[in-house]
């Protein structure tokens, strides 16, 4: 994508990062919102593998391990098994995380593994932790606990803008309180890195 703007600086968008023309022609790079890596994890605007984490007071209410909730660069090349990075960013979803704000898969795992609202069961033992942004739609991303010789973690399979009717009759298996609550151990913020 190539945007002109004053000047006549060009602009060249990418995903991971952004380069462009100072006006002696020479190629800069922007690296304030580049995309850093460490082995197979994609790491946060920060440089944590750690986008959030689901802590082990909101663990113990849902009967699952607690876990950091990390991204890795993934895979999107078949129909099944794709997962991470490559397959979120594909061309369609990355239009739709664009439209609302978010400039790359890193961005959008970081604002719901930091701040989901519910946590809903899925198959195979996934969760989907969710994040309502109005009251038609919410930010959803969709996790499964992976082992590891370090610490077991929950990994994002996938990430998606959603309907909010998209979860109309599946049942929570926690919802943060709201504000002036209190739950017992629910009130506990879930995302804590």
């Amino acid at each position: 994508m190539i945007i002109s703007v004053k000047n006549s600086l060009t602009i060249k968008a990418k995903s991971i990062s952004a380069q462009y023309r100072d006006k002696d022609n020479a190629v800069m790079e922007d690296t304030q919102n580049q995309v850093k890596y460490d082995g197979e994890f994609v790491l946060t605007r920060e440089g944590s593998k750690d986008f959030g984490e689901i802590s082990p007071e909101i663990a113990k209410i849902i009967r699952r391990q607690a876990g950091k909730i990390r991204l890795r660069i993934g895979e999107h090349e078949r129909d099944k098994g794709n997962y991470g990075e490559k397959h979120i960013e594909r061309q369609d979803r990355l239009q739709q995380l664009r439209k609302n704000g978010y400039e790359n898969a890193r961005d959008f795992v970081q604002d719901v593994a930091s701040g989901y609202t519910v946590i809903y069961g899925g198959e195979s033992g996934r969760l989907t932790l969710y994040k309502k942004i109005d009251n038609k739609k919410g930010l959803s991303i969709f996790v499964e606990l992976m082992p590891s010789k370090e610490n077991d973690f929950y990994d994002v399979k996938t990430a998606m803008i959603v309907r909010d009717s998209y979860f109309h009759n599946k049942k929570p298996l926690w919802e943060k309180p709201q504000s002036g609550q209190n739950l017992d151990s629910q009130d506990a913020d879930p995302a804590v890195p």
